[in-house]
This record gives C-alpha cells, structure tokens and sequence, in this order.
C-alpha cells in the first residue's frame, strides 16, 4: 500500500496528496480511526477520503481501510524478526491496545447512531450558558469525569469535579438554577449521588446524566440524559 501511494504521489491533486500524506504517517490510527476522525486528523473532508480510496481503485474508504488493518495485525503477527517469545509478548501487548481501540470505536459508533441530535443542542446549549459546571462521579466513572473537566476547560468553561476520590460534595450547596451538574453514575447506582441529584433538581439546577441504562434513577431526574455503553461489556465506556 505505501509503494502503491508513493508511486502515484505526484498524479494525486492538492487535497488528495494531503490525504497521502497523513495515511502513510499515521497508518495505525487509519487502521482503527472512523471516517470523521481520520479526516479530522487529515484536516480535509471524509468525501474527501472517500474520494482519494476511489482515486486507487477501490469502491470506499473503508475497502482501503481493511488494507491498512491488515498490514497493522501482519506486524502485530509477525513482531518485526524477533525472537517468538519477545514477538508473543509485543504481539499480546499489540492485540490487546488494538483490540480497546477498535471497542471504543465501535461504542461511538453506536453512540452516533442512538443518541438524538436534539438532546446533544439541548446539553450543549445548557453547557453553554452555566456559569459553572459541577461534574459528579462515582464507581469507575473518575477518567471520564477528568476528560470531560478537561474539555471543559479547554472550552473556557467553568467546572467542578466532585467524585469519591476527590471529595467536594459539600460545593452542591452553592449550585444555582444559572449553574449545570453533570452526573456520571453507572450500575451499580449510588444512593447518595441519586439523593445529590433529587435535591439539585429541586433547587431548579439542570442536571444532565450520563448513565449506562435507561431504567437508571437518573434518567427522570434529568433534563436530559445520555446511556453511553461500552460495545461489547458492560458499564460505561471511558474512552475519549
């Protein structure tokens, strides 16, 4: 596949030799990306990709993406000439980072296809205008809550992370209707952070939920709420 790009390099237009260039760089995150991530990383449009896998002769993108998959488990099968047992353990070691990457891909995958476009304006246009954020998080959930206080953050938006490592649930007393809780609660489902909710609620702060059923208490509590579902396991799914 590479030889084959690098042969054509110079016939590809400007976009397309874009396109080249971050698929022969990033082989391993084009193996295992999605189409909208790759072409985000490629800075170009996923018609765009589609476009460049038509230019080499294949019906799509992802024909020319199993190209790259199976260069990626040759490596991971053949471990570059080492010795059997070094390659077991590089090849186990490989399998198994892969073997998260595609789950996490496939969980946004499902997550693109059940979650409303509606409720995802009604989050963000809530996010958007709290003055402050207070992130709840119990059972595992702690990476999840860290990541979404970091992009928060990155977003110049105010935010408060309170888990049952960090501590910190004396703040709720502080939140308003002008502020937002984000609560992370996955099964089994803590009473207390069940009882944080019910009381924020009535003090009229929107609550959002992120939860990995339906039948979760938090789901009526919230003006809106999101099961999020790991593909393939159960309980939330802690992948960026």
């Amino acid at each position: 596949m590479q030889a084959e790009i690098n042969a054509r390099h110079g016939m590809f237009p400007k976009r397309l030799a874009q396109v080249a260039r971050h698929l022969l760089d990033n082989p391993d995150e084009v193996a295992f990306g999605s189409v909208a991530s790759i072409a985000s990383a490629a800075q170009v449009t996923p018609s765009t990709l589609i476009r460049f896998a038509q230019f080499l002769g294949y019906d799509g993108f992802s024909a020319l993406q199993e190209i790259f998959r199976e260069v990626v488990r040759a490596k991971i099968s053949d471990g570059g000439g080492r010795r059997s047992s070094e390659r077991a353990d590089i090849a186990g070691e490989a399998r198994a980072f892969y073997e998260t990457i595609e789950a996490c891909h496939r969980s946004l995958e499902a997550l693109s296809r059940s979650i409303p476009v509606t409720d995802i304006k009604t989050a963000a246009d809530i996010l958007s205008c709290a003055k402050c954020v207070f992130i709840i998080a119990r059972h595992g959930t702690f990476p999840m809550a860290t990541l979404l206080q970091h992009m928060l953050t990155r977003l110049k938006i105010r935010s408060t992370l309170l888990t049952d490592i960090a501590g910190g649930e004396d703040l709720l007393a502080f939140a308003t209707p002008e502020d937002v809780a984000v609560v992370i609660s996955s099964s089994p489902y803590s009473e207390e952070t069940t009882a944080q909710a019910t009381d924020l609620t009535k003090r009229g702060v929107p609550v959002i939920a992120l939860t990995d059923s339906n039948f979760s208490p938090l789901s009526e509590l919230a003006a809106v709420h999101f099961r999020v579902i790991e593909s393939g396991h159960d309980g939330l799914c802690c992948c960026p």
